[in-house]
């Protein structure tokens, strides 16, 4: 699979978070208003580099990165972003209050790829190498 087409799927993934035990969707058809104020990103600390390892490594590096967020009183919800077919998915987290470099510094520290960048109406993917946004699409789409 070539990066253009990882990052189309990526630009395709359904977002959505949990805030006070409520399911709130960021990106899909389902889209809500943002729950916060713009940008709102989103990222994992699962699959290092897009490659699959042990679920319970990723849990812990899941773990140590909401540990990162709350020790530096960055606010976060729990986030899982999956494929429209439900065939993949990854817990994560979806944080307010950040700058794209910060975002992509964190998702660097993570080993990622990219990071989710949402605004009022666009989901904005972000290589963390460099910040670049490399697909963007309709937030409710």
């Amino acid at each position: 699979m070539t990066d253009d087409d990882n990052w189309d799927l990526y630009a395709d993934a359904v977002i959505e978070c949990e805030i006070d035990g409520l399911r709130h969707p960021l990106r899909g058809p389902e889209a809500e208003p943002l729950p916060a104020a713009p940008p709102i990103f989103v990222l994992t600390a699962y699959n290092p580099m897009g490659e699959e390892r042990a679920a319970e490594l990723n849990v812990v590096a899941e773990r140590e990165l909401e540990q990162v967020l709350a020790s530096e009183g960055i606010t976060f919800w729990t986030a899982i972003g999956r494929s429209r077919d439900a065939s993949w998915s990854e817990p994560g987290v979806a944080v307010v209050g950040l700058g794209r470099a910060e975002a992509c510094e964190l998702g660097v520290r993570c080993r990622q790829l990219a990071v989710y960048e949402l605004t009022a109406a666009d989901v904005h993917v972000v290589r963390c190498s460099d910040g670049e946004i490399v697909r963007t699409r309709a937030r409710a789409e």
